[in-house]
């Protein structure tokens, strides 16, 4: 479960910088997205819909996290006993 949950946390992290990446670059021409090479950029940039696909992915992996939370407190719980 602790694997599972490290795995969303990176997932969160990753999906996070990529939306505002996106973000920033859209509205205020900033961000990570002006500082690496356009070769690199230019995937993202020519993919628009990635930004929406990141966005539901923190999503997902927010909600998820609340019962890996859960399942890992039960667990410590009985290990505690």
């Amino acid at each position: 479960m602790k694997a599972i949950d490290l795995t969303l946390n990176a997932v969160i992290a990753v999906t996070v910088t990529a939306f505002l990446a996106y973000l920033g670059f859209h509205f205020w021409d900033f961000g990570i997205f002006t500082t690496l090479p356009a070769d690199i950029t230019g995937f993202f940039l020519d993919n628009p819909s990635l930004q929406y696909i990141a966005l539901g992915m923190l999503v997902a992996a927010m909600i998820a996290k609340v019962p890996v939370g859960r399942r890992i407190k039960t667990r410590d719980a009985e290990t505690r006993r």
